[in-house]
């Protein structure tokens, strides 16, 4: 009887430090025993991982070549196709390039010219897009010296270059008519047309030429009730939208709401052009 209640009792306080059930004892038993092999063990398991890592830098190495030359042959045509998307938008004399930086580690993975580079989740490099705006200014990090304009037309030419591979559904355009006039502004107008068969474009202007491009015009209002300031939302269409676009070139009158019409039918030329040649 003394040793069935020592065995109970030793069962008890099993229960109370390791589980709830002889089930959880054993379990927890078992995995102190791997615990216990794992340390008694751990510098041969130490000399395994150190091989395995090695061998899956190696790996990393190749993959990574591979990726780094496939990234710069299309960083030369993203270049290529920005400058031109750039000399459309009223921007000639831009130059764009993209800077692929790697970083020496002795730590890293072995590449094929021998040198050991860093690495990380998109690969061997950093990248960082470089603009000059004008000749003879040099390069320049894009985030640091575009302005707003510029901005929303670079963003607008980097869109269009990358049409086929962005998956970003709806894209918002502010101050992109800026600086730039009426002729440009038709050609800004189709480009963003064309990026709309491919993503929901929200473009906010002044400028009738790039307007008369929307799918959908709304025409947006701040009002002052009773010391309260709230904002109205209108859809146009038809003879609503043409007298928005007439106010947009200045007074309404005979010869602006002549060039509204004038605008919108050029603008419904153009598009019927680019659905037959998209």
């Amino acid at each position: 009887m003394n040793q069935v209640e020592e065995r109970l009792e030793l069962i008890d306080n099993l229960n109370r430090k390791y589980g709830d059930s002889i089930t959880e004892i054993l379990e927890f038993a078992s995995n102190a025993e791997r615990e216990l092999d794992n340390i008694t063990h751990a510098e041969e398991r130490l000399d395994e991982l150190k091989t395995e890592r090695e061998e899956l830098l190696v790996q990393l190495g190749k993959q990574g070549w591979i990726i780094s030359q496939k990234r710069s042959a299309a960083a030369e045509d993203l270049a290529f196709g920005m400058e031109r998307e750039l000399a459309q938008l009223n921007m000639s004399g831009a130059q764009f390039k993209v800077s692929l930086q790697q970083k020496l580690d002795p730590e890293g993975v072995a590449i094929e010219d021998g040198r050991r580079v860093a690495y990380g989740p998109y690969g061997l490099e950093q990248v960082e897009f470089l603009i000059a705006p004008n000749p003879g200014e040099g390069f320049k990090p894009l985030v640091k010296i575009a302005s707003g304009g510029e901005t929303s037309r670079l963003m607008l030419a980097i869109k269009n270059v990358l049409v086929k591979a962005d998956k970003i559904p709806t894209l918002i355009f502010d101050e992109i008519d800026q600086g730039i006039g009426g002729r440009v502004g038709t050609i800004v107008g189709e480009k963003l047309w064309v990026l709309g068969r491919s993503h929901q474009v929200l473009c906010i202007t002044h400028l009738p030429q790039l307007a008369a491009f929307g799918d959908q015009h709304f025409n947006v209002q701040k009002q002052i009730s009773q010391g309260r300031t709230t904002t109205n939302v209108l859809s146009l269409d038809g003879e609503e939208r043409l007298i928005e676009l007439a106010q947009m070139m200045g007074e309404v009158s005979e010869g602006t709401l002549h060039s509204a019409r004038e605008l919108a039918q050029l603008a419904s030329d153009r598009t019927a052009v680019l659905k037959f040649t998209s």
